[in-house]
């Protein structure tokens, strides 16, 4: 969508003019890093590093921090947080979609209710006593349960499925074919059969949480398996049952937690990371891409390797271990010096 810089200045608060004689001529339609951007795009530049390109690039307007306004000498937006500034002019110029109300072919039970100027896709079915908020966008293919509770202005991407009684906060955003509310994995082998658990909890999942395509909640044995205010998960992220998410919790691509284990708030966990079962994270905690967490750690901390190990002791461990394929290498130059000295080999 076509903006002049006058609007995205207004769009962008704290943000003020630099090397701008008239706002209302510069003309900008997109947003491009510093090397694609052409005379119509927004462009950002958040350190010195990035002054030579900065410099070379074709962009319209960019947005600086206000330590580089004495370097740049074209026009610009002095913005406080360059990364929330970019958001701004992201939003403004590709704004998201916005519900209508328009209904797809679908089927929803007479005894779901739905709320005003939400879009229903085509082949959604929803179940008996379900209630889907106000303003939301449910895309095509998506399959609610009975009694699950989605709240206003959610976003649901085409093929998730929530099963019954799954309870979802305000604002919730998720990507195609998530599934929140199967059972959790238990099961107890007797007599030559594994014996399934019947799982009689729920999912239940707080204000503004975002999640990837392809994403898996599980219900709780007996309890609620929750997630809180403000967490965000990356694709492919399973949660086994029972556990406990906090606020503001960072999960990224490809990384499981497993059954009954508790995620403090403000916990950052990496790409295919393993938390096993029964685990306590504490708030603030750190988990390094690739991690394995097998036990709770004494505290929060920065942990890595494929035993969850304190940062510190990784990085002696990775020294270690690196002197050891070397062992064989200097093996052969002390027996080599050695022999040159005149000592008898093996005494």
């Amino acid at each position: 969508m076509k903006q002049n810089l006058k609007s995205l200045n207004i769009a962008i608060p704290g943000s003020s003019l630099h090397n701008v004689s008239n706002a209302d001529a510069i003309q900008v339609e997109g947003v491009q890093s510093l090397s694609a951007a052409g005379n119509t795009d927004v462009s950002f530049v958040a350190g010195k590093p990035g002054l030579a390109d900065a410099r070379a690039s074709k962009a319209a307007v960019l947005l600086i921090p206000k330590e580089l306004a004495p370097e740049i000498d074209r026009p610009a937006l002095v913005v406080p947080n360059v990364e929330l500034a970019l958001i701004a002019a992201l939003n403004l110029i590709f704004p998201q979609p916005q519900p209508t109300g328009k209904r797809g072919n679908c089927l929803i039970d007479p005894g779901a209710t739905i709320g005003e100027a939400t879009d229903i896709g085509n082949f959604v079915s929803i179940g008996a006593r379900s209630v889907i908020g106000k303003n939301c966008i449910i895309e095509d293919n998506v399959s609610i349960g009975e009694n699950v509770h989605i709240g206003d202005g959610a976003r649901i991407g085409a093929g998730c499925v929530f099963h019954s009684g799954v309870r979802v906060g305000q604002r919730f955003v998720v990507f195609g074919n998530s599934t929140f509310g199967g059972d959790g994995f238990r099961f107890t082998f007797a007599g030559g059969i594994h014996h399934k658990t019947p799982h009689i909890g729920g999912v239940v999942i707080g204000d503004d949480v975002e999640m990837g395509a392809n994403c898996t909640i599980d219900r709780g044995t007996f309890e609620d398996t929750t997630i809180g205010n403000g967490t965000k998960f990356d694709n492919q992220v399973h949660v086994g049952h029972n556990c406990k998410i906090g606020k503001n919790v960072i999960i990224a691509g490809q990384s499981g937690v497993a059954g009954s284990t508790t995620v403090g708030d403000n916990t950052m966990i990496g790409g295919a990371c393993a938390i096993s079962d029964h685990v306590t994270l504490a708030p603030g905690t750190m988990v390094a891409g690739g991690t394995c967490i097998r036990n709770t750690p004494d505290g929060a901390g920065v942990f890595a390797g494929w035993d969850g190990l304190p940062f510190a002791d990784f990085q002696r461990f990775r020294i270690n271990l690196k002197n050891l394929v070397n062992f064989q290498k200097w093996t052969k130059r002390v027996e080599t010096l050695e022999k040159k000295a005149g000592i008898p080999l093996g005494k």
